[in-house]
C-alpha cells in the first residue's frame, strides 16, 4: 500500500510540475550581471528582493562544481496578498522567483514559471487581476535583467 501511495504522490508531483508553463528568456549578459539588473529593477519598482540563492557557491562549499546558477526571490505584498485571499495555497509559488543559469554553451538564461499556468491549481483563475499582475511583473523584470 505504501508503494502505491508513493507512486501516486510521485505521479501527482510530476503532473503538477508539467502543468506549469516555463518561460525561458536568453540574456545578453552573464548570470551575475543579469542578477544585478533584476535586483535593481525590482527595487526601483518598489518591490523587495527577499533573497538570492547562489547554487554554484553552495556546490563549491562542498567541493562540487556547478556552472553559475542563481535564483532571485522577490515580490510585493500589494500583489501577493490579493492572490492569497482567494487561493491561499498560491503561497507555495510566492514570493516570485526567477532562475538564472549558464548552460553548457555559455548562454545565460532567465527562467520562471508562468503564474497564469500555476494559478488554477490553487483555485485562482488565470485572468485573476493579481495573477495577471504577477505575470506582468515577471515579464517586465526578466526583460530588464536579460537586456531585452
Amino acid at each position: 500500500m505504501k508503494t502505491l501511495i508513493s507512486i501516486a504522490l510521485f505521479a501527482a508531483t510530476v503532473a503538477g510540475t508539467a502543468m506549469a508553463d516555463r518561460v525561458n528568456v536568453a540574456s545578453d549578459a552573464d548570470v551575475a550581471t543579469s542578477v544585478k539588473r533584476l535586483t535593481k529593477a525590482v527595487e526601483m519598482a518598489g518591490a523587495r528582493v527577499f533573497t538570492t540563492v547562489d547554487f554554484a557557491a553552495g556546490s563549491a562549499s562542498v567541493g562540487e562544481s556547478l556552472r553559475p546558477t542563481t535564483v532571485v526571490i522577490f515580490g510585493s505584498p500589494k500583489i501577493g496578498a490579493k492572490a492569497l485571499q482567494q487561493g491561499q495555497t498560491m503561497a507555495l509559488n510566492l514570493p516570485l522567483r526567477i532562475l538564472f543559469f549558464e548552460d553548457a554553451n555559455g548562454q545565460t538564461w532567465a527562467i520562471y514559471d508562468d503564474p497564469t499556468a500555476v494559478a488554477p491549481s490553487h483555485g485562482l483563475t488565470a485572468d485573476h487581476p493579481a495573477v495577471l499582475a504577477m505575470k506582468g511583473a515577471l515579464e517586465k523584470f526578466s526583460a530588464a535583467a536579460t537586456g531585452e
